[in-house]
């Protein structure tokens, strides 16, 4: 049609593929847990984001009870790290503990920051009344950080089927943002 070929609607996330691949981390104020996620997006410029974490996840049951989490953002260093991660079930071992990697106290929820991500970002639940239908939180940034040594955050994203892209170039268009000029101060 066109030039143009059928593509299957079920991977029709790979072609939006909305958000970096993350690490969420909860804790239930016994256990700290830590899962791969690439399935999130931010909603509104307030600080509203959006993650798919289901019944399937170890950490749904610790979200759903305390209602917070800490959503870190890995740097391409630790791409193979985060798939380990996601390959992995914390019934089985210690998360951090097994793939090193280091809990920072938050300063608004239980759950720990991840000390070698190049972000973090606290958040408290807003509304879960798309959970039920699509696994769909929809979360408050309560706090965030960001290491300055990390900006642009070489992120990377998952693009299905096991494979991910890297952030490009940075292309500065905020002079020509007029219509939105107070979102690039």
């Amino acid at each position: 049609m066109n030039g143009f070929v059928p593509y299957p609607v079920r991977e029709t996330y790979r072609l939006i593929e909305p958000g970096p691949t993350v690490l969420i981390s909860t804790s239930d104020g016994v256990r700290d847990n830590i899962m791969t996620n690439a399935f999130n997006m931010p909603v509104r410029h307030d600080g509203i984001l959006a993650v798919i974490v289901g019944t399937w996840d170890t950490s749904f049951a610790t979200l759903q009870a305390t209602r917070q989490c800490v959503i870190g953002i890995p740097g391409a260093d630790l791409m193979r790290t985060t798939v380990q991660v996601g390959n992995s079930s914390s019934q089985d071992l210690d998360k951090w503990k097994h793939f090193g990697l280091t809990r920072v106290p938050g300063v608004s929820v239980a759950a720990p920051l991840i000390g070698e991500c190049v972000a973090n970002i606290e958040c408290k639940v807003e509304d879960d009344s798309l959970v039920e239908d699509y696994s769909l939180w929809l979360l408050r940034t309560t706090a965030a950080w960001i290491r300055p040594d990390a900006v642009p955050a070489p992120e990377f994203h998952h693009r299905g089927n096991g494979t991910f892209t890297t952030n490009g170039e940075l292309h500065d268009l905020s002079d020509e943002m007029t219509k939105w000029k107070y979102f690039t101060d």
